[in-house]
This record gives structure tokens, C-alpha cells and sequence, in this order.
């Protein structure tokens, strides 16, 4: 609630911003009932998804059943039993750490596959704030392993029938890792990375969408879709596999516009 407050706080004052977001909501074709309360929706979005990473280390087991509710986990164990490990797909939508951090307290063998950055940040931001970060994030119960170095352990880690958490809609950054293909996303071709469907293909392990979405009362539920069949995932492109995600995830920016990262810059 107070993160969400400090979305509030910004909100207030950020007059030219705020323009920005609503014309690219209109440039992205995406109609809300309410277009204001998603840009506000936006703000609170940002900081609760930058912050959260302070107090990730109470989030216990008791915490996480207090705040999220986890849907489709029958999917993720039904996949699991197949032996060949679990590929998680997200894109930079919602509070991003929360569903890492409840499937590894719910008891699953998890690692994130990700690249922080200090992008673009100021000298305080680079010196203090990303130092500080990463300190926060080595308290997530789950490893954080680089996608921009040796990627042995991934597979290591998959043909132990691990699961791998990575963002399915690119590194969040102007640094792109491996191949890309345009893929169009509301409305537009967009650039998307094959990379996580080429690792699903490889090592045939499933590959699975991963969503979080708002709920009553400042709750977030984790919902876990499906997989396709062994046969019917093999049978697919990594092309066509990521297009299946991409398709997902317009679907849930287009239900909650403000919980899309990068919405500012579209």
C-alpha cells in the first residue's frame, strides 16, 4: 500500500508524463474504461515492482499466502513429471520478482535467467541504488544467473528437471541477447527474443507462460497457463512458439494497460 502510494505521490506531479502514457495508449489502440485510473494504475505499477525487492526477504511462505494466489500450479507439476525441466515465460508485466520468489517458497527448484543492468542510470543511481539492488536481490530464495555469460549451468539445471524463469519480451534494456524476430504486438511489428523457445526446444523442456495480475485488496494472483503437448511444442518453430507467447501477453496488456513496463516508451 505504501509503494502504491508513492505511485500516487508521482502521479500527482508528473503532469507531461502522464500526457505521454495516455497518448500512447491511444497510439497502441488499447480502450480502457478508465484511461486516467490506468495511467495511475502505471505509476503504482512501477513502484511496487522497483521496491518490492526491500522487503522480498520476509516474504515467507506465510506472507506469500496472504498476498498471491497462485493459479495452474497442477500445470507446472504435470509438467514437471514429464522429467525434462520447465521453461517459465513472463514478459516486463506487473511486479515481475513476486512469482519467482512464490514458486520458490511453494518448494519448486527455480532460477531466473536475467540480465540487471545500470542502463542508463545517473552516477548515484549506478553507485548506490544498482549496488543496492543487487545486495537486495541476493536475498531472493532463488538464483539469479546471467544471460549474457557461460549458459552451461541453464541446461545443467534443466536436464536436472529445473525450472528456468525468463522474461519472454526482452532484457528491459537497448541490450539485446541472441536472435530477434518482428512479431506484431498491439498492433505493430515489434521485436521479440527466440531465445527462450530456442532453450525450450533444445532441451525439451516444457514451455510454460507465467502472468501476475492485480485482485482484491492488494493481492496479486500467479497464473500459470498450460503447456502445449511435447509433440505439438517440437512441431512448432521457435518463431512460432514465441508468437504464442506474444499472443498471451497482448492479451493480459490489453485487460491491464497499466501494468505494462514500458508503456512510457511504446
Amino acid at each position: 500500500m505504501l509503494f502504491r502510494a508513492m505511485g500516487d505521490l508521482h502521479y500527482a506531479l508528473s503532469r507531461g508524463k502522464r500526457q505521454r502514457l495516455l497518448a500512447n495508449l491511444s497510439a497502441a489502440g488499447i480502450e480502457c474504461y478508465n484511461k486516467q485510473l490506468t495511467v495511475r494504475e502505471y505509476f503504482r505499477n512501477h513502484y511496487v515492482d522497483r521496491l518490492f525487492i526491500f522487503i522480498v526477504s520476509r516474504f515467507n511462505h506465510r506472507e506469500i499466502g496472504r498476498h498471491v494466489e497462485l493459479e495452474g500450479v497442477e500445470h507446472l507439476k504435470d509438467a514437471l513429471g514429464r522429467g525434462k525441466g520447465v521453461v517459465l515465460v513472463h514478459g516486463h508485466f506487473g511486479p515481475v520478482h513476486i512469482p519467482l520468489v512464490a514458486l520458490a517458497r511453494g518448494g519448486f527448484k527455480i532460477k531466473q535467467l536475467g540480465l540487471p543492468s545500470d542502463e542508463g542510470l545517473s552516477w548515484i543511481g549506478r553507485n548506490v541504488a544498482y549496488r543496492l539492488r543487487l545486495r537486495y536481490e541476493a536475498k531472493i530464495p532463488a538464483e539469479i544467473l546471467r544471460a549474457d555469460s557461460f549458459l552451461r549451468p541453464v541446461f545443467v539445471w534443466l536436464a536436472q528437471n529445473g525450472c528456468i524463469m525468463t522474461t519472454g519480451d526482452g532484457t528491459g534494456t537497448e541490450q539485446r541477447l541472441g536472435r530477434y524476430e518482428s512479431i506484431t504486438f498491439l498492433g505493430r511489428p515489434t521485436p521479440f527474443p527466440l531465445g527462450p523457445a530456442t532453450l525450450a526446444k533444445k532441451t525439451m523442456a516444457a514451455f510454460m507462460p507465467v502472468f501476475i495480475t492485480p485482485i482484491e485488496k492488494n493481492r496479486y494472483r500467479i497464473i500459470i497457463a498450460p503447456p502445449l503437448t511435447p509433440q505439438a511444442q517440437q512441431a512448432l518453430s521457435a518463431r512460432e512458439l514465441t508468437a504464442w507467447f506474444v499472443q498471451s501477453l497482448e492479451g493480459y496488456v490489453r485487460r491491464y494497460p497499466g501494468l505494462m513496463h514500458f508503456l512510457d516508451r511504446l
